[in-house]
């Protein structure tokens, strides 16, 4: 009988310690992504839409380094927010047409869908499986971005950052006010073609590196090499005159053009890419102003070097 008794009272110990243990188990597995990436909820829908392309873009550059552990943090930023940005587009101010609001609010609920899939495969370290999550989730970014109202500025900045809704001219100094570019999935500058059909995004590195990506007015990439691209590259403000030619070539990936600029280009600078997409149209002009590094590639300068990953799996 004290045999018995003495067997019971063990296995009640041993079933006592199973969910403490379970639960140490879970908390260290959870404890594998580091700290949750912080940032606040944005109240308009241009800020959710932008937050959204910002955090893709750090994405990509996680992809690139081989991080994919530190996708997990940048992922559930983008879930919260395409969660809520079908709210935001049904505010009266947010520039979406009302008609939009739903296909806005489904494609915010897709992306959110995303985070399950993105974060298995970074976690599973599959970088094959990462990226093709992450084209996933740029296609249904770019329904997003096509409903954020343009804004237009005067390129002398002749009253400062004020901006208007529509295209005219800048009433101080008579010049054409240009569109203020918005930000692309690599973090980059993103700017629509005159003809509407295609889109440049431009970014540039702290190390001068600039990298031009091409789509279609879906956001569908166009392969680098089948364009014909020529860029210039002058001070911000300066006469395109006195801008100087910045060789571009193909990438191995076929993804993008790059060009390196000379170490005593400074920011902040201007770009000029002229691009014939070789659809029987006239080549088309973008031009990018950068004060500094774009975001994504700040980041990765700043924040995901080698040695300095909090939280990750050694």
């Amino acid at each position: 009988m004290r045999t018995r008794i003495m067997g019971i009272a063990l296995v009640a110990a041993l079933t006592a310690t199973v969910p403490t243990a379970l639960a140490q188990h879970e908390h260290g597995k959870e404890q594998e992504h580091g700290k949750p990436a912080k940032f606040t909820m944005p109240t308009r829908y241009s800020q959710a839409v932008q937050e959204i392309q910002s955090r893709l873009a750090a994405i990509e550059q996680l992809i690139k380094a081989k991080h994919l552990d530190d996708v997990h943090a940048e992922a559930d930023v983008i879930k919260q927010i395409g969660n809520k940005v079908g709210e935001l587009a049904a505010k009266p101010d947010s520039g979406v047409p009302k008609d939009a609001v739903k296909e806005v609010n489904q494609a915010g609920r897709s992306l959110a869908g995303k985070f399950d899939a993105i974060d298995k495969a970074g976690d599973a370290g599959d970088a094959a499986g990462t990226r093709k999550v992450y084209d996933e989730m740029v296609v249904l970014t770019a329904t997003l971005q096509k409903y954020v109202a343009k804004t237009y500025q005067c390129p002398m900045k002749c009253e400062g950052d004020k901006t208007y809704a529509a295209p005219g001219k800048c009433p101080k100094c008579n010049m054409a006010l240009k569109e203020v570019a918005s930000h692309g999935p690599h973090g980059g500058l993103l700017v629509t073609a005159p003809d509407g059909k295609h889109q440049v995004e431009a970014t540039l590195s702290a190390d001068g590196q600039l990298c031009i990506y091409l789509c279609d007015a879906q956001a569908k990439p166009i392969p680098a090499d089948r364009v014909a691209a020529q860029a210039r590259i002058g001070k911000k403000g300066a006469a395109e005159a006195e801008f100087r030619p910045l060789a571009v070539a193909v990438d191995s990936t076929k993804s993008f053009l790059s060009g390196k600029t000379d170490a005593s280009t400074k920011t902040p600078l201007a770009a000029v890419v002229s691009v014939d997409f070789k659809d029987g149209q006239k080549p088309q002009t973008f031009t990018f102003e950068f004060d500094g590094p774009t975001k994504a590639d700040k980041d990765v300068h700043d924040g995901h070097k080698d040695d300095e990953h909090k939280g990750h799996k050694p």
